[in-house]
C-alpha cells in the first residue's frame, strides 16, 4: 500500500523503515526521524539501541549484530526487535562492517508497507553490503517462516550454491563454487556441523536442522583471520534466534500436512515457538522446536551393477570392427582383426585375452528398478537463556539437539545378472543371454534370459523380490555457552561449545524367489532405461514363491541377512576473542585478536570379524542366516527333517559364527509368503515422471512388518541388535569388545588482524588484513595384523601349493602426528559511492583438513610377511610344472596363473593404512566483486574468483617399501594430492522489491543469480578409453536459481525455480570391470592380467521448482499451501556422448532416482 502524504511524512516513515531494516545500525537516523504509522499498517517496532557505532565516530560503540530478519513484521507477527547483545555471531567473527548514517536521499523513498518478505530481503542486502569478506544471505521472512523445509534446500538458492542428492536420494549437502561437501565449513551458532552420513567425518551434514529455527544463513566465500578454516569453497554460518531478539513474548503453532504422490501417504509437520522476557527485559528466554514424520517413497530404475557400467560380456554380432581398444595392453591394442588375437600370449598379462575382449559387445551389467519407502521422524528444538547481567555484560547458553528415526522398506526386484565371456580359442562361453539386438556402436538394446542348459542359457532363473528394512538412528547435539563484554572501545567474547553426533543403522533383508521360464529384456530409447519383462507368471499370486524341494526332503532356502553399522564424532571448542576500536589511529579502526582450541574425535564401527590372536577368533556382526522348509515325506530315511534352528557354518573358526539356518514345515514356510506378499506399496512405479516410456508398473513384494510377526512365530529374533557391534562372543566362548576406529585431531590456532577505513581523495576505502596460525595433532590407533604367509605344498588331486595367512599377532598402532598452517588473508573494499557502489577484493590461503579415513585408514590391516625360502620353492615349483597352479576361472588361461600367485606371493599389505602427515587440501582464493546498492530494497553484484590448489585432494598410491615393525611390505595408502588444478568463475546476481510498479504489483520482488565455474583441468584424470579428460569432481560448469515474491501483510507468496548444470561424480570400478589400479578409480577389482572396462560417473545435477502461498486471515491465524519439486525431474546417473556414446541420442544410464512430487497444507496460530 502507498500513500502519498507530502514529501515530509515520506521522508519520516521512510526514514523509519530504514532504521527498522537496519535493525539499529542507524542510531542518529532511527532516534531522529519518528513516523505515525497509518493505523491500516502494522505497526513497525521501535529501533532497538545501537548494535555498533562508525569506528570513526566518537560515540562509545555497541555489541557487533548482524542485522536482524525480525525487525520487520507481517500482520501475523507481534513486533520483534533484534538482539542488542549475546547474540551467538559464529564466535566473535563478525563479518559486518560498521556503517554511516543514512543521507538524505535514502530517506525520500514514497511510504512503502515493509512486510516480512520485503524486510527479509532488505536485510540480507544489508548483511551482504555491510560484510567485512564476500558474503551473500538469506534471511527468514518471519520467525518460523524460512523459505524451505531444512537448511540445505535454503543455503542451495545463494549463488554458486548446487544442493547435492546422493545415490540414495538423501538431500543434505552441497556444493559451493565447484567445491565438493568436505571442502565447506558448516557452523551452527557458530559451532562444526558434524557429519552424520559420512564416515570420513568432513562434509557437515545438516538435513537433520529444521529451517524453523533458523534465523539467518550467510554463505561467506572469502576469509578472514578471524574465521575458522576448512571452507575452500566458502563458509556457512547458519544463526539460529536468541532470547534477545524480540521485544513482545511470542507464542505461535505451526500445524502442516505433507503429500508425497509417489508413497501417496500424508504426514504431519508441527513447530512451536515459544519465548518471553523477565526481569525488565535483562533476561530472554526462548523454546523453538520442530517434530514432522515424513512419509516419503523414491524410485529407482538401476541399469547397473554399482557404479560398473555397461561391459563386455561377448562378441554377440561378429562385426569386424572395435567394441574399444584397450589402454592397459599395448600387444592387444595393436592387433587389428579378431582373428590376429589367436597368436598372443596368455602368460603374464593374457594379451590373447585382453584382444578378444575389444571385440566384445557392451551389455548393461544388471538392470532392475526398485522402490524405497521411508517413514523419516525428526525432532529438531533449540532451548536458550540469555542474561544481561548489566550495559558491559551478557551471558548465555543454548540446547540444540535434532534427532532424527528413519524406518524405511527398499523394494527390490531382478531377474538375473547377464554374463558372458571370450575363452582363448575366441569362442563366447558362459553366457546367459540369448536373442541378442546389437547396434552399430556396439551397445546391446535388447536381450532374453532364459531357463535351460548350455550355453547362452540360465540353468535356473526366477524373479527376486527382496525388501530390505533399514533403521537409522541420528543425532545431533550442539550446546554452546557464553559471555559477551564490551565496555568502551573494548569488546570480548568468550565461548565454551560441545557438539555431538552419532549415527547408527541395522539392515534386514530377505529375498524370495518365483521360478519362471523367461524374461524379455529393452533398452526404453527416451530415457536410457531398461524394462523386463516377465510373461506367463503370476507375480502377485503366493504360489508363485513356493520353491520346489530337493533330492533330500530340503526346499531352496531364501536368505535372511542382517547388518549393523555405527558412526560417532564429538569435538570440543574453546575460543577466545578481543578486539578494540580506534578513532585516532590512523587508518586503523579496530585490532582483533584471539585464541581457540578444539578437539575433534571419531569413533566408527563395523560388523565385520577378525583374529584376535593365534586360533581366537571374534565373529562379526552380521548375519547371513538361511529360512528353508523340509518334507519328511521326501527325506531319506537316513537324513531326516531337523526342524528349528542350526548354525549355518561350514568351516570351524571362521568368523561368520552369528548366521543361522532355520528349517521349517512346508505350511509354515508357505504361510510366511502367503500372510506377507502385498503389491508394490504407494503410486505406479515412476509415476508422473517425464519420459516415462514402457517401465514396469509394479510387482510382488512384502510386508515387513506382517514378515516379521508370522517369521516370530517360529524363530527368536531377539539376538538381531547392535549388541555384537560393540562387544561379541570369540570362538574360544568368551566375550570380547569388537576394534573399532578411534582417531583424535587436535586443533590449537591464534590469529591477529586488523580492520582500516582511509578516504584518500575523498574515497571510501575500508578492509582487513591479518593471518591465523593452527597447529594440528593427529592421534590414530589403526589396528595391523601380522601374518605369516605360508605356501604348502599339496599332491591331491594334482600336485600344487595352498597359500594362506598365518596369524602372528595383532598390534592396535599409536600414531602421533603435528602439522602446521600459517593461513594469511586479505580484504579489501572500494566504494566510489559510498555504501551504494562499491568494488571488493578478497585474497586468502585456505586449508581443508582430509577425511579421517585417510588419516588413520578405516579397517583392519592384515599384513602378510613372505619366508624368501618359501618364495624360491614355490618359483621352482611352477617353472617346473607349467599350468600345474590355476584359480577356477574359466576365462583364465592356467599358464599364466603361476605368474599372478608369485606376483601375489610377496610381503603385502591388504586393506589401505592411513596416512597422518597428509596436509589436505590447500588452495589460493581470490574474489573479486562489483556492488550496486541503489536503495535500501535493491542489490546487483558481479564477481569473478579464483581457486588456485596447492595440495590437491588425497589421492591413493602404492608404495612398494613401506616400513612395518622392521620389516617392508607392498602397502596401499594416500599421498597429497598435486598441485596445478586451477578453477575459475564468475557470479551474477540481482533482487529488488518492485516497489515502483502500479497496483498491486508494487507488492512484488523478485531476485537471481547465476554462477559460472570452468577448470584447467590440470592434474584431473583422463577417461584412457575415449581420451577425454574429466573435470574435478563435483565441479558444475553453472548453477542459477530465480525467485519471484508477492507480499502485502495478508497475502504472501513465492516461486522459486533452481538448475544445477551436470557434473562428474567419480570412476568406481568394481568386480566385472577387470581393471588394473589406475589413478582416480575407486573400488578394486584384483585384477592383474586380463582387463576390460571402467566409465565415468557423472550427474545430472538438480532442476526444482518450488512454490509457497499464504493468506492471513487475521493477526493471529494463517492458512498456507506449498509444493516442492513441482517439475517432478529425475535423477540420472550417466557418462556424456563425449565418453560413452549409444548411439541414436539414447543416454549411457547407471540409474536413475525420481522422488515425485510434495505438497504441504497447513496453519499458523499465534497467541
Amino acid at each position: 500500500m502507498m500513500r502519498k502524504q507530502g514529501a515530509k511524512a515520506a521522508a519520516l516513515v521512510g526514514a523509519s523503515a530504514l532504521s527498522i531494516v537496519a535493525g539499529g545500525f542507524f542510531p542518529s537516523a532511527a532516534a531522529a526521524q519518528k513516523a505515525t504509522v497509518p493505523s491500516t499498517v502494522t505497526p513497525m517496532p521501535a529501533a532497538v539501541p545501537p548494535a555498533v557505532s562508525p569506528p570513526t565516530s566518537a560515540a562509545e560503540p555497541q555489541a557487533n549484530a548482524p542485522v536482524a530478519p525480525s525487525a520487520a513484521t507481517s500482520a501475523t507477527a507481534p513486533a520483534q526487535t533484534a538482539p542488542t547483545t549475546g547474540d551467538p555471531d559464529a564466535l566473535g567473527q563478525d563479518f559486518e562492517r560498521p556503517k554511516r548514517a543514512p543521507d538524505e536521499g535514502d530517506v525520500a523513498d514514497a511510504d512503502i508497507i515493509v512486510t516480512g518478505a520485503r524486510a527479509a530481503e532488505a536485510s540480507a542486502i544489508s548483511r551482504k553490503r555491510s560484510a567485512r569478506t564476500a558474503q551473500d544471505s538469506i534471511v527468514a521472512d518471519d520467525v518460523g517462516q524460512f523459505p524451505d523445509k531444512n537448511a540445505a534446500e535454503a543455503i542451495a538458492r545463494i549463488a554458486g550454491v548446487a544442493l547435492d542428492v546422493s545415490d540414495s536420494g538423501e538431500q543434505g549437502g552441497f556444493t559451493i563454487r565447484g567445491q565438493s561437501a568436505d571442502l565447506i565449513r558448516v557452523e551452527v551458532d557458530g559451532m562444526t556441523a558434524l557429519s552424520t552420513n559420512d564416515q570420513g567425518g568432513r562434509a557437515s551434514s545438516i538435513g537433520e536442522l529444521s529451517s524453523d529455527l533458523i534465523k539467518s544463513v550467510d554463505v561467506i566465500k572469502g576469509q578472514t583471520a578471524d574465521m575458522t578454516p576448512g571452507g575452500v569453497g566458502g563458509t556457512v554460518r547458519i544463526e539460529q534466534r536468541s532470547g534477545l531478539d524480540f521485544k513482545e513474548p511470542l507464542y505461535r503453532l505451526n500445524l502442516q500436512s505433507m503429500y508425497q504422490s509417489l508413497s501417496e501417504r500424508a504426514s504431519p509437520r508441527i513447530n512451536a515457538i515459544a519465548t518471553r522476557k523477565f526481569f525488565d527485559g535483562d533476561v530472554g528466554l526462548i523454546f523453538n522446536g520442530t517434530y514432522e514424520d515424513q512419509k516419503v517413497a523414491t524410485d529407482y530404475a538401476r541399469v547397473t551393477v554399482a557404479n560398473a557400467g555397461y561391459i563386455p560380456l561377448g562378441d554377440y554380432d561378429n562385426s569386424p570392427g572395435k567394441s574399444f581398444t584397450t589402454p592397459f595392453d599395448p600387444v592387444a591394442a595393436a592387433v587389428t582383426t579378431k582373428a590376429g588375437c589367436a597368436a598372443l600370449s596368455t602368460t603374464g598379462i593374457n594379451s590373447r585375452l585382453n584382444c578378444y575382449a575389444q571385440w566384445e559387445d557392451f551389455v548393461p551389467s544388471f538392470p532392475r528398478p526398485g522402490r524405497q519407502i521411508k517413514s523419516d521422524q525428526r525432532l529438531s528444538f533449540q532451548v536458550r537463556a540469555d542474561w544481561r547481567v548489566n550495559r558491559d555484560l551478557t551471558l548465555f547458553a543454548s540446547y540444540n539437539p535434532n534427532f532424527r528415526r528413519v524406518s524405511s522398506q527398499d523394494y527390490n526386484w531382478s531377474v538375473a545378472t547377464p554374463v558372458g565371456t571370450t575363452n582363448t580359442a575366441g569362442a563366447l562361453t558362459g553366457s546367459n543371454i540369448r536373442n541378442v539386438v546389437v547396434n552399430d556402436n556396439h551397445y546391446v538394446t535388447a536381450f532374453d534370459i532364459a531357463q535351460g542348459t548350455g550355453n547362452q542359457f540360465s540353468s535356473s532363473l526366477g524373479v527376486t523380490s527382496q525388501i530390505r528394512d533399514i533403521q537409522r538412528k541420528i543425532s545431533q547435539h550442539y550446546a554452546q555457552t557464553g559471555a559477551d563484554f564490551i565496555s568502551g572501545p573494548w569488546t570480548a567474547k568468550a565461548r565454551i561449545q560441545y557438539s555431538r553426533s552419532s549415527s547408527s543403522r541395522e539392515d534386514n533383508a530377505f529375498s524370495f524367489v518365483a521360478p519362471i521360464d523367461i524374461a524379455n529384456y529393452s533398452i526404453q530409447p527416451e530415457s536410457g532405461l531398461w524394462n523386463i519383462k516377465v510373461p506367463n507368471v503370476d507375480l502377485f499370486n503366493p504360489a508363485s514363491y513356493y520353491p520346489t524341494v530337493g533330492a533330500n526332503g530340503v526346499s531352496t532356502g531364501a536368505q535372511y541377512e542382517y547388518t549393523p553399522y555405527d558412526d560417532k564424532n564429538s569435538e570440543w571448542n574453546y575460543q577466545l576473542d578481543v578486539d578494540r576500536t580506534f578513532d585516532n589511529l590512523g587508518p586503523i579502526v579496530r585490532v582483533k585478536a584471539g585464541i581457540q582450541h578444539r578437539t575433534r574425535d571419531n569413533e566408527s564401527y563395523r560388523n565385520n570379524g577378525s583374529q584376535l590372536s593365534p586360533g581366537l577368533v571374534l565373529t562379526r556382526a552380521q548375519s547371513l542366516d538361511l529360512i528353508q522348509f523340509c518334507d519328511p515325506t521326501r527325506a531319506p530315511a537316513a537324513t531326516p527333517c531337523q526342524f528349528g534352528s542350526a548354525p549355518r557354518v561350514t568351516t570351524a573358526g571362521t568368523t561368520d559364527q552369528l548366521s543361522r539356518i532355520y528349517t521349517l514345515t512346508r505350511d509354515q514356510y508357505q504361510n510366511l509368503i502367503n500372510a506377507s506378499l502385498v503389491g508394490l506399496p504407494g503410486a505406479e512405479f515412476y509415476g508422473g515422471a517425464p519420459n516415462r516410456g514402457d517401465l514396469i508398473s509394479s510387482w510382488g513384494t512384502y510386508d515387513v512388518g506382517k514378515f516379521r510377526d508370522a517369521l516370530k512365530q517360529y524363530i527368536n529374533l531377539d539376538y538381531r541388535n547392535l549388541g555384537c557391534l560393540y562387544e561379541c562372543t570369540a570362538s574360544d566362548g568368551k566375550t570380547y569388545k569388537r576394534p573399532t576406529y578411534l582417531t583424535s585431531e587436535v586443533t590449537s590456532s591464534a590469529y591477529a588482524m586488523l580492520d582500516f577505513e582511509s578516504r584518500p581523495l575523498g574515497l571510501l576505502v575500508n578492509g582487513n588484513i591479518g593471518v591465523r596460525y593452527q597447529r594440528i595433532k593427529v592421534d590414530a590407533q589403526p589396528v595391523i595384523d601380522f601374518s605369516q604367509r605360508v605356501a604348502t605344498p599339496i599332491t591331491t588331486p594334482f600336485p600344487g601349493y595352498t597359500i594362506e595367512n598365518q596369524l602372528i599377532r595383532r598390534e592396535v598402532g599409536d600414531v602421533n602426528r603435528t602439522s602446521e598452517d600459517w593461513l594469511p588473508s586479505f580484504n579489501l573494499a572500494i566504494w566510489p559511492i559510498d555504501e551504494k557502489l562499491g568494488l571488493r577484493y578478497s585474497a586468502a590461503l585456505q586449508r581443508a583438513r582430509p577425511s579421517i579415513l585417510q588419516l588413520t585408514g578405516n579397517g583392519t590391516v592384515s599384513c602378510g610377511l613372505v619366508d624368501p625360502a618359501q618364495r624360491a620353492a614355490l618359483e621352482a615349483f611352477i617353472a617346473a610344472n607349467p599350468g600345474a597352479i590355476q584359480d577356477d576361472d574359466p576365462s583364465t588361461d592356467d599358464s599364466a596363473e603361476g605368474g599372478a600367485v608369485l606376483a601375489n606371493f610377496v610381503n603385502r599389505c591388504t586393506g589401505r593404512i592411513g596416512n597422518a602427515e597428509l596436509k589436505g587440501y590447500g588452495a589460493t582464493t581470490q574474489n573479486l566483486s562489483l556492488e550496486w546498492y541503489p536503495n535500501r530494497d535493491t542489490q546487483l553484484s558481479a564477481a569473478i574468483y579464483q581457486i588456485s590448489v596447492r595440495s590437491g585432494r588425497p589421492e591413493d598410491v602404492n608404495i612398494g617399501a613401506y616400513e612395518l615393525a622392521g620389516q617392508t611390505y607392498e602397502v596401499a595408502t594416500y599421498q597429497d594430492g598435486p598441485s596445478g588444478l586451477r578453477q575459475r568463475g564468475f557470479e551474477v546476481a540481482g533482487r529488488t522489491a518492485f516497489t515502483f510498479l502500479p497496483g498491486f504489483l508494487r507488492h512484488t520482488g523478485g531476485g537471481f543469480n547465476y554462477s559460472f565455474t570452468k577448470s584447467n583441468e590440470t592434474n584431473t584424470f583422463v577417461d584412457l578409453f575415449s581420451g577425454v579428460k574429466l573435470p574435478p569432481r563435483s565441479e558444475s560448469k553453472y548453477y542459477y536459481n530465480v525467485n519471484l515474491w508477492y507480499d502485502d501483510g495478508k497475502l504472501n507468496a513465492r516461486i522459486a525455480y533452481q538448475k544445477r548444470d551436470i557434473y562428474y561424480n567419480l570412476t568406481e570400478a568394481n568386480a566385472v570391470n577387470r581393471v588394473p589400479a589406475i589413478p582416480g578409480v575407486t573400488g578394486s577389482t584384483s585384477t592383474t592380467s586380463y582387463y576390460k572396462i571402467v566409465s565415468p560417473v557423472f550427474k545430472n545435477g538438480t532442476e526444482t521448482l518450488d512454490a509457497r502461498a499464504s493468506y492471513a486471515l487475521s493477526k493471529s491465524f494463517q492458512l498456507f499451501v506449498e509444493g516442492k519439486n513441482l517439475l517432478g525431474t529425475p535423477i540420472a546417473k550417466y557418462a556424456p556422448d563425449k565418453y560413452r556414446d549409444i548411439g541414436g541420442g539414447v543416454l549411457y544410464m547407471y540409474d536413475s532416482l525420481y522422488a515425485g512430487k510434495t505438497y504441504y497444507a497447513g496453519a499458523i496460530i499465534t497467541f
